[in-house]
């Protein structure tokens, strides 16, 4: 006799992936603006190893390409994030503070492990994946890491969960991007971006909404 069974996903980690590939003029207007701007700025330093990175300010100078991303971003916030209200979880409109920067990344450059703190949702959008397009080969991979740490695999780690999505449990999950592709995470997901291997450049903006 076979008994019913059911598999939960307890305490999910949601990773929001929105394809924008086809808004070929929003891609070439920031890819323009952004390059305009590293000509003229020295930029910073933080997690990046190598490369450019501007200031967190990218939505003063990135205009009405900008604006564009922005929306996109603020109505896929809007989707999934709810507050604690009287009758229960409900939709507000709420305060965002907005802190984005923009990144251009040559062969061998990347971003060491790292999080957001102090901010409630995180995300990247890829203006240039550098020929990256969402293939393994080339480097460049964002990779998230299980936020139990090695826990999972403490005991045995040859032993694996025959569950979907349980498989890199205690590991992480890489993404290799692809131009136009908009991912949003929570702020406190640990994440590191690969050495990027092409021989061009991968062009991204970054950014943090808190309350």
């Amino acid at each position: 006799m076979t008994a019913h069974s059911e598999i939960r996903h307890l305490f999910a980690t949601p990773l929001v992936q929105i394809d924008l590939g086809g808004q070929a003029a929003l891609l070439a207007g920031l890819r323009a603006l952004i390059l305009e701007h590293a000509a003229v700025d020295p930029g910073v330093r933080h997690s990046n190893r190598g490369g450019w990175q501007s200031r967190d300010d990218f939505f003063n100078w990135a205009g009405i390409p900008g604006q564009g991303l922005y929306a996109v971003i603020e109505e896929a916030i809007g989707n999934i994030t709810m507050v604690c209200g009287a009758n229960g979880l409900e939709r507000q409109r709420l305060a965002w503070k907005v802190n984005a920067w923009a990144n251009i990344n040559g062969p061998g450059n990347g971003n060491d492990m790292h999080c957001h703190p102090g901010a409630y949702w995180s995300g990247c959008f890829y203006v240039d994946d550098g020929g990256i397009a969402g293939r393994d080969g080339r480097g460049g991979a964002i990779e998230f890491y299980d936020p139990r740490g090695p826990l999972p695999m403490a005991y045995n780690p040859l032993v694996k969960m025959a569950i979907k999505g349980c498989v890199t449990a205690g590991l992480g999950e890489r993404v290799f991007p692809r131009s136009g592709q908009l991912l949003i995470f929570p702020s406190w997901l640990l994440h590191a971006v690969q050495p990027y291997e092409g021989d061009g450049r991968r062009i991204s903006v970054a950014f943090n909404l808190s309350l």
